[in-house]
């Protein structure tokens, strides 16, 4: 058996086309849609729908690229000195650069020194007043600086309850509204 035909045997019954681009799968189905990675969606052509994958890939590139570039105009001095006035510890370039990552990640976490890098890069401010996390689920969270505060005092110690709250949006939420209470 040729590769050709081992390819058309596993396709689907009712798609006509596919082609992967940037690691993702566009298949076009005997009715005329397109699916990007099994998913409906209201391209025409798998042209178009190849045309915004490269796009959406080229975007969050050049978000990455630009975000590392910012973190990484932070000087090192800044850093050091942002850590020294939380903690009284030994700032070495591998604690920075845990920092720098750390930051960078937009993990959700209450260390005052992450927050305040953070604060330096504009670029990590979704809204003013407003700072955002991404999730181990993929979501995306964003709480005011009060609300902020207010974590950093109740969860001080209690990295359990930080690893549940950056597992999902609901676990989030769901500390969010026992703390309200």
């Amino acid at each position: 058996m040729q590769y050709y035909e081992l390819k058309s045997s596993l396709r689907k019954s009712n798609i006509i086309e596919s082609v992967r681009s940037y690691l993702q799968l566009i298949e076009l189905t005997e009715e005329g849609k397109i699916l990007i990675n099994g998913l409906n969606t209201d391209f025409k052509t798998i042209k178009e729908a190849r045309t915004y994958i490269k796009s959406k890939h080229e975007s969050y590139n050049l978000e990455e690229t630009v975000t590392q570039e910012v973190y990484e105009e932070i000087t090192a001095n800044r850093i050091a000195h942002i850590i020294k006035e939380y903690h009284d510890i030994k700032v070495t370039d591998t604690l920075i650069e845990s920092y720098v990552e750390l930051a960078s990640s937009n993990i959700f976490t209450i260390d005052p020194v992450v927050q305040d890098i953070r604060r330096l890069n504009k670029l990590d401010v979704v809204v003013e007043g407003k700072v955002h996390y991404e999730l181990t689920d993929g979501c995306m969270v964003a709480i005011n600086e009060s609300t902020q505060e207010i974590l950093n005092n109740i969860l001080t110690g209690q990295q359990e309850i930080i690893e549940y709250m950056r597992e999902s949006k609901e676990n989030f939420l769901h500390v969010l509204e026992r703390i309200e209470e």
